[in-house]
């Protein structure tokens, strides 16, 4: 096949959802153009930053369920083929606060899969940490392959294996649509597909056609001692209590952090302090679950901006017609999918499938979350 028989696409954003495309049709032969404003990983990034879950449960959903464990193989693929570490596999707990809720639906999606996961004891989930309060639990979901992943450099390795397949990277330029091509200053790039993938951007370069919430959340990682490191603890979840984290990544601490939705935020911000509130909610948190750390000092913080669907379902849909793609809306759980999620819009972008009417750009309705419940203890 020569260069002129290989069909051309555009990629804006090389976030973990626009990497992971681009390496997806890179490696399908396209002739791959990835446009990002700033270095893959940037501090600005919603896909930037120290660490991601990886877990499987989607309490009832098996779409998002059975993508997650299909995401798992690809990051190990993906170590595999670059020799570089990104997925630490700590094992990772749900904490049940009722029998018949997200977390047994979870059991039941993934035991019907042939996904490992098993339901533990209270006691059993008090082995796993130095300290942890588990009267409130009616038991544990626990997910033996479960982790951690390590973002920035997930990032970075996306974007780098893609160009090690062709793709070709152009960093430093601010991108806006022009019907069907990409324009960046005065000049209009034009190519066979575009896929725009620009996480917080997307609202403001589709204005009432992308109805997404841009918030501001914050993580907390606090100083722990080695006991509490990841590996030695496992990955956690609590839906009900809308809270989640993990043990101490690379020396940047325990971290610990409120899932409730945040205030609304401008991706172009310099400040990126975080909120007092934010910070108070993640120590009430230690607390409640983890006295021995309810006076832990605090190591660092990191403000993310979440772009969110009202339904927390993930934007993949064409614009108007299959030249133009928006993908997007991870609305704070999509990042563990990013290259099983890739291979899955290349798949679309070549006509495999037909879009799926949930990911469209239709009206939604506000829905169970499928990244916990967001509304604190009830």
């Amino acid at each position: 096949m020569t260069e002129a028989d290989r069909s051309t696409v555009i990629v804006v954003g090389a976030g973990v959802f626009g990497a992971s495309a681009a390496l997806a049709l890179a490696r399908r032969g396209w002739q791959v153009s990835v446009i990002e404003r700033a270095t893959p990983g940037h501090s600005g990034a919603s896909s930037g930053g120290e660490s991601r879950l990886l877990r499987v449960s989607h309490g009832p959903d098996r779409w998002y369920t059975a993508m997650a464990w299909a995401a798992r193989r690809a990051w190990r693929q993906l170590e595999a083929e670059t020799g570089r570490d990104v997925l630490v596999e700590t094992g990772l707990v749900w904490f049940a606060r009722s029998a018949e809720g997200w977390e047994a639906d979870s059991m039941r999606v993934c035991d019907a899969a042939g996904i490992p996961v098993e339901r533990i004891s209270s006691d059993r989930v008090a082995e796993l940490y130095p300290s942890v309060r588990t009267d409130d639990l009616a038991f544990g979901l626990w997910e033996p392959h479960g982790g951690v992943l390590r973002a920035r450099t997930a990032v970075a390795v996306l974007v780098e294996h893609a160009v090690r397949h062709g793709a070709v990277l152009r960093v430093g330029d601010t991108a806006r649509p022009d019907r069907h091509g990409v324009r960046i200053g005065d000049e209009v790039l034009h190519a066979d597909r575009v896929i725009w993938a620009c996480g917080p951007w997307l609202p403001r370069l589709f204005p009432g056609r992308v109805e997404m919430a841009v918030t501001q959340q914050d993580t907390c990682f606090f100083s722990a001692p080695p006991a509490w490191r990841a590996g030695m603890v496992p990955a956690w979840v609590d839906f009900d209590g809308a809270a989640y984290g993990a043990g101490d990544l690379d020396g940047h601490g325990f971290k610990c952090s409120s899932d409730i939705q945040g205030p609304a935020f401008d991706p172009d911000r310099d400040d990126r302090l975080p909120q007092q509130a934010h910070v108070d909610a993640a120590r009430a948190i230690l607390a409640h679950r983890f006295p021995a750390l309810a006076g832990a000092p605090l190591a660092g913080t990191r403000t993310c901006q979440y772009t969110t669907t009202v339904d927390t379902q993930f934007l993949i849909s064409p614009l108007d017609d299959d030249r133009v793609w928006l993908f997007g809306g991870g609305s704070g759980h999509g990042f563990k999918h990013g290259p099983a999620l890739g291979a899955y819009v290349a798949d679309l972008v070549e006509g495999r499938y037909a879009p799926d009417a949930r990911f469209g750009l239709m009206a939604r309705t506000a829905a169970t979350s499928l990244r916990t419940a967001g509304h604190g203890p009830r």
